[in-house]
């Protein structure tokens, strides 16, 4: 089920499912001093080595020197929402049930986001054309096990958790302080959609992935358009909600005035505004729906005019957004509006050529500048207990850039990428400069700093449809008249991130042995689990076997490489309906192709990646571990995302309830909080 199709019920209010029931006999906390974790997503430790011997990184040299710095082993998959649920309960996939980006329902073959889930209200009325639910809607958070700062909370010791993926929604009763991250949707409950407001012919009538083109209209200097909101709340038909929009065009210089709502912005190509908050009016005397977007001028002549996703407005939240529930306007407050949208960089709209490098870049500059203004409010805030922050740029910019890295080597190489080489290493220097600020607060309170990541990185040069390869090797068949070239998807419609994108009804289940979906899963067609399942379970071990040593043997013939190198099946622990049966992990170079991942056939088993989408890390974990490091001496030489927790757990007395063990040393005294 899609979040667009019960988020009109969910505006009517929202019952939280219960995902973090107090364990008994959680430990009294010993005194400790404060704990600054910073999660930097994404950051690699070859490039940070590198970046710290060419003293481009003076604080993680720094702190590397007084505690120290190893690589931190990632998940299976490294998949950011699969890493960072290890991170946050100090388990594996067999305990907090994330596999992957999207997970699949067996008896229904129907796909769905794999962190959260939206359910609608039990009853709604029709009156006409009116729709009246009775009750309230309800977002439910798929990741179990008890997090980190819930054992801390039964312990007594404060937190404050700020945009960490694999958390939404937050559970409002929790004391500690937190505001979700990856996962959180926009307003429209994607995970992004953008929309170009535009005149210009050549994009009026085309599909891109992971937005939506809408026409402006008029003639002389005045345009108008409108934003597409969520689905009406009180609706029959889901007719969405739309916020009007009226842009002047100057007559004889490319200068235009945008005007939404109660603001007016003047823009010129190029420019950003700051955020622009958008009501959406549904009935009189049931209040709006609030959100709220950034605006880039692409073009004046031909007026386009990029509008943001639909980010939920701090300030007033139409979906819970943090715990306590006034905390992420508390912090709105104190710093200003920010990206609620989980992954505030949008990809997407560059993948598509909304956005330029140029203007994405500014995008991500901006978004750094405002996470770190945030860091320091919430530092600022910090007097005892553990605080971690979340910042994202390092991952996104690292997909989008990483053909700077590796310019010579890429298939269509770009003379003009020479400008863009700095682009990694300038935001890996402002990673640095976010941790010099948390290391002057850790000195004047006596805290304790860790920076860890939950992957690192790896050049996405070859894209493998693993579909393909299954049906080209007789374990996927299509039904008849099918052929694998009308199934293959324009570059332009397909869109990972959404699950109503997955076709599988191409698929002939009947004598289909195994399918791929998500961008590590395999899955054999069980009877008994599928809801066509063709393969007797006692024939799938056999199956499995075949498979994983065909998989193992491919080689690349451009290359002479090894496409794939593991072949796992995974531990099923507590939700044997959402486990894939292998986890394929893909060598260096090489990855899952989104269509693939979107359960499409195309006319290739392997194809060059010419997108800029350039750099990943769904691959085998051993080629993307992740950094740690701290201003403390390590107690080991290795360490996993499940060691983290329980570092922090012990850290403040709390026995920990998983079988990781503390990567830094404990204060050997107690210590006393300073004010």
């Amino acid at each position: 089920m899609r979040l667009t199709q019960t988020i009109s019920g969910l505006l009517m209010g929202l019952l939280l499912a219960a995902c973090d029931e107090p364990p008994p006999g959680a430990l009294p906390a010993t005194e400790a001093p404060p704990l600054i974790v910073l999660g930097i997503d994404g950051m690699d430790p070859k490039l940070l080595q590198r970046y710290m011997d060419d003293g481009r990184m003076p604080n993680h040299a720094k702190l590397a020197q007084a505690g120290g710095f190893i690589p931190l082993g990632t998940s299976n998959p490294p998949q950011s929402p699969v890493a960072w649920s290890d991170f946050i309960t100090g388990h594996r996939s067999d305990h907090h049930g994330i596999y992957d980006f999207v997970h699949r329902d067996p008896q229904h073959m129907a796909p769905y986001l794999s962190t959260s889930k939206a359910n609608p209200p039990e009853t709604v009325i029709t009156l006409g054309s009116l729709a009246i639910p009775l009750g309230e809607g309800e977002i439910e958070l798929l990741r179990a096990g008890r997090s980190f700062w819930g054992l801390l909370e039964d312990a007594g010791v404060p937190a404050m958790v700020f945009k960490i993926p694999a958390n939404f929604p937050p559970k409002p009763d929790w004391t500690s302080r937190t505001v979700s991250g990856m996962g959180t949707p926009d307003l429209l409950g994607t995970y992004g959609t953008f929309q170009l407001l535009t005149e210009d012919p050549e994009w009026r009538d085309r599909r891109v992935s992971g937005g939506e083109i809408r026409p402006l209209s008029g003639a002389g200097p005045i345009l108008r358009g409108s934003v597409v909101g969520p689905p009406h709340p009180f609706r029959a038909d889901g007719a969405p909600l739309e916020a009007e929009v009226e842009i002047v065009r100057d007559p004889e210089v490319d200068v235009v005035s945008v005007q939404i709502g109660d603001e007016e912005h003047l823009l010129t190509p190029g420019d950003w505004t700051d955020w622009v908050p958008v009501a959406f009016e549904t009935l009189p005397m049931t209040g709006d729906v609030p959100g709220m977007v950034r605006l880039h001028l692409r073009s004046a002549r031909p007026l386009s005019l990029y509008v943001s996703p639909i980010n939920l407005d701090p300030l007033d939240p139409a979906m819970p957004l943090s715990s306590p529930r006034g905390y992420a306007a508390h912090v709105a407050g104190e710093a200003g509006r920010f990206y609620t949208q989980g992954m505030p960089e949008d990809t997407k709209a560059l993948a598509a050529g909304v956005l330029d490098d140029e203007a994405f870049l500014a995008q991500a500059r901006s978004v750094y500048a405002e996470r770190l203004r945030l860091m320091k409010q919430q530092l600022a805030e910090l007097r005892s207990g553990v605080m971690f922050f979340y910042f994202s740029s390092v991952d996104q910019v690292c997909h989008v850039f990483w053909r700077t890295l590796d310019a010579d080597q890429a298939p269509e190489p770009d003379p003009a990428l020479a400008q863009y080489a700095g682009v990694i290493p300038e935001f890996y220097e402002k990673a640095d400069a976010a941790l010099g600020v948390a290391l002057a607060r850790a000195e004047a309170i006596g805290a304790t700093v860790v920076v860890m990541s939950d992957h690192g990185f790896a050049p996405y040069t070859r894209k493998v449809h693993l579909n393909t390869w299954l049906l080209r090797q007789g374990y996927l068949a299509l039904k008849d008249g099918s052929a694998p070239e009308d199934l293959a998807p324009s570059a332009e419609g397909v869109d990972p991130d959404n699950p109503d994108q997955l076709a599988l009804s191409h698929i002939d289940w009947s004598r289909t042995q195994a399918y791929a979906l998500g961008l590590n899963q395999l899955f054999i067609n069980t009877k008994g689990r599928e809801i066509q399942g063709a393969v007797p379970p006692d024939e799938a071990p056999i199956l499995m076997k075949r498979i994983k040593r065909a998989l193992l043997a491919m080689r690349d013939p451009k290359t002479g490489q090894r496409v794939i190198t593991s072949v796992v099946p995974p531990a099923v622990g507590v939700f044997p309906e959402r486990a894939p049966d292998l986890l394929v992990g893909y060598n260096r170079g090489y990855r899952s192709s989104d269509e693939s991942a979107t359960g499409q056939i195309t006319d290739s088993v392997l194809e060059d990646n010419t997108g800029k989408w350039s750099g990943d890390h769904c691959m085998d974990p051993r080629h993307v571990p992740g950094v740690f490091l701290s201003n403390r001496p390590l107690a080991r030489d290795e360490a996993h995302l499940t060691d983290v927790a329980p570092t922090i757990l012990r850290w403040y007395g709390v026995e920990p309830p998983m079988s990781g063990a503390p990567i830094i040393t404990h204060p050997q005294t107690a210590h006393t909080r300073r004010p």
